[in-house]
């Protein structure tokens, strides 16, 4: 049995978000559990009172697709918890930015595109560590939505989070970084952003998903499609920038760097210094191999642990926090994507200690 749970869900976006709910009930659960103590852990927001906030958003994701609400609202039937409780769990990581009094940081990760030019087999490679609490761990699947005439999703999530980190069947894949800014907004969650870009065609449309309505906080969207190209989305909830990998590959960790980032106050990298290092080490790394990037070179890059354990795989507190040294989290999973075959390697945990497991669309035949 591989270490992620492989759920497939199909039908009209209720249905769907229904066979979820009764499928994935336990983790979703483990989920709205974990979280109810990460919010009080982490801003001292009690859960009723995120509850409270997250009315805000039922709205802002009913205009961003009346779609995605469905389904949210499916996989509540299904499993039997309330609709606020898996509203405030997809829009999470705007609760721990705007509630928490502080610039606390969600969610972090090394991403990494490389395009055909410079990879060994003229294969699009995307792939990131997703570094967060290790508490989640029980409650993350590998989901696969069939959604016709919406292509189908393959990706990695928290069990009730409609949109992650993935790619679609019409070659589009994305991943994400946690970045800060010190605006706050009502706006469209990462997650449902997430969502917007994994039900595109076209890397024009994966854009075009993030860019138009505000956001409800800053994070950063590395993109990438079949065909051999890659954008790098960084966003702020009012504006947004894009970079294009024009030496043949792209690396981004949880700090803003792109050109127009001069005029934004970011707070992440405070919260994160770590995110500077692990910016440059994986882009020297990943130079060093010219025109022959393959998975094994993301894998090699993705166990380095220069600046440990600040590093880019990441164990957890090994040594007590100190002054300019915040509470350091974990790597969840490590996946690494190969787009021009549509699968995708995924090792839970570190991948200096575990094995990457392949995952494929399954067959309808």
């Amino acid at each position: 049995m591989k270490a992620f749970q492989h759920i497939r869900v199909s039908g009209p976006a209720f249905e769907r978000g229904k066979q979820l709910g009764e499928l994935a009930k336990q983790q979703i659960i483990h989920n709205i559990e974990t979280y109810k103590a990460l919010f009080w852990e982490m801003a001292h927001v009690k859960w009723d009172a995120a509850r409270d906030y997250a009315v805000k958003y039922i709205s802002v994701i009913e205009s961003y697709d009346p779609e995605i609400l469905q389904e949210i609202k499916g996989i509540s039937e299904g499993s039997g918890q309330d609709l606020l409780d898996l509203i405030t769990l997809n829009a999470r990581s705007e609760m721990i930015t705007n509630l928490a009094g502080s610039d606390t940081p969600s969610d972090g990760c090394t991403s990494m595109a490389a395009v055909p030019e410079v990879t060994k087999n003229q294969e699009m490679l995307l792939g990131q560590n997703w570094d967060w609490n290790n508490k989640v761990k029980p409650g993350m699947i590998v989901l696969e939505i069939v959604q016709a005439p919406r292509p189908k999703i393959l990706m990695v999530t928290e069990a009730g989070i409609v949109g992650k980190i993935g790619m679609n069947s019409s070659g589009i894949g994305v991943c994400l970084n946690f970045l800060g800014t010190s605006e706050r907004t009502i706006g469209v969650p990462i997650h449902i952003i997430l969502r917007g870009i994994l039900n595109s065609t076209t890397l024009p449309q994966a854009v075009g998903q993030v860019a138009r309505m505000n956001r409800g906080t800053s994070a950063n969207y590395l993109i990438a499609h079949k065909e051999g190209e890659a954008l790098n989305v960084e966003a702020s909830p009012t504006n947004y920038d894009v970079l294009y990998p024009a030496e043949g590959w792209l690396v981004h960790a949880n700090h803003f760097i792109g050109p127009r980032s001069i005029n934004i106050q970011d707070t992440a990298r405070i919260m994160s210094p770590d995110s500077h290092l692990r910016q440059g080490r994986a882009s020297k790394l990943l130079s060093q191999y010219g025109n022959a990037i393959d998975s094994k070179a993301f894998r090699k890059i993705f166990c380095d642990h220069a600046g440990s354990p600040d590093g880019i795989c990441r164990h957890g507190e090994t040594k007590p926090p100190d002054l300019g040294r915040p509470l350091i989290s974990s790597t969840v999973f490590s996946i690494i994507m190969n787009l021009s075959q549509g699968t995708f390697e995924l090792a839970e945990g570190q991948p200096c200690e575990n094995p990457y497991e392949v995952y494929q669309f399954i067959s309808e035949a």
